[in-house]
């Protein structure tokens, strides 16, 4: 598969090809409202770019889109400052003083937003998991079994990630998704926070506004919602007029049922919503 440049919680990582392949036509925008990771615009980009002439990304997360805007235009600041922070982090084996030099990183990113600190913390972070507290401050802990990504194989990445961002300049926004308007010749993929998460990810959405927002939408789209982890069943009620077909894609384990200790060894299928 395709590598992430940001670790991210909830990734299409596993289901982008699949997700794709469902693309049967060509369109003017892509559009995608939730972007996260962007696993689904970078399998686009590689595979079969010329489905789409713009590329248009939002996330309601300042952070996130910074980091993507410094990824396109400064991926070599972004490498500098990673590699010297992951010197400095893996000096030693030394956990307590690990955990204090993340934490160090994390409460100056909250001061200063800057996005080279906000990509270091996402890679070293628990599961990728961007999780804020009622202040709008990061506060998911440092990742104990993990060092982060070394610098010599980040490079590679981070340049074909720049690379792919710029030859079909991708533009990201931060905005609230309901102020994206595409019209009947665009797509939109939407992947929100879903209702099992119960906003522990940035933010939180009402998903009635959703749906409202989803009946009002003139183009075509697919929306990635809750499915079935093992046994447990989490299918939400999506109102049947906002979708012409309901499918389940595999996704493999979940992070965030790891991050809030439930049990991880089992497989997890998620919903995707196609309306054409």
């Amino acid at each position: 598969m395709l590598q992430p440049i940001i670790k991210w919680s909830g990734s299409k990582r596993s289901q982008a090809e699949q997700i794709v392949s469902l693309i049967d036509k060509d369109y003017d925008t892509y559009y995608e409202s939730f972007c996260g990771g962007c696993s689904v615009l970078f399998y686009i980009l590689n595979h079969c770019p010329n489905k789409f002439k713009h590329y248009i990304c939002n996330d309601v997360n300042k952070g996130l889109i910074d980091t993507f805007n410094i990824i396109k235009e400064f991926p070599n600041l972004i490498l500098e400052t990673y590699t010297e922070l992951w010197n400095e982090l893996n000096k030693d084996n030394d956990l307590g003083r690990k955990k204090q030099f993340f934490n160090d990183i994390r409460k100056e990113f909250n001061e200063t937003g800057y996005p080279c600190y906000f990509f270091f913390i996402m890679r070293t972070t628990t599961n990728g998991m961007p999780r804020y507290n009622k202040n709008g401050e990061f506060n998911n802990s440092f990742h104990i079994t993990r060092n982060g990504i070394e610098p010599i194989r980040l490079k590679p990445i981070l340049d074909k990630w720049s690379e792919l961002l710029n030859k079909y300049d991708v533009q990201f926004i931060n905005q609230s998704y309901d102020t994206i308007n595409p019209s009947e010749n665009d797509f939109l993929y939407l992947d929100p926070p879903y209702a099992n998460t119960k906003g522990m990810y940035y933010g939180t959405i009402e998903y009635d506004k959703l749906w409202n927002y989803l009946r009002s939408c003139k183009s075509d789209y697919f929306l990635s919602f809750d499915g079935i982890a093992g046994e447990e069943n989490n299918i939400y009620n999506v109102p049947k007029e906002l979708y012409n077909k309901h499918i389940l894609l595999n996704s493999g384990n979940s992070s965030f049922r790891r991050v809030i200790g439930n049990n991880n060894d089992v497989n997890v299928k998620e919903s995707l919503y196609i309306k054409k």
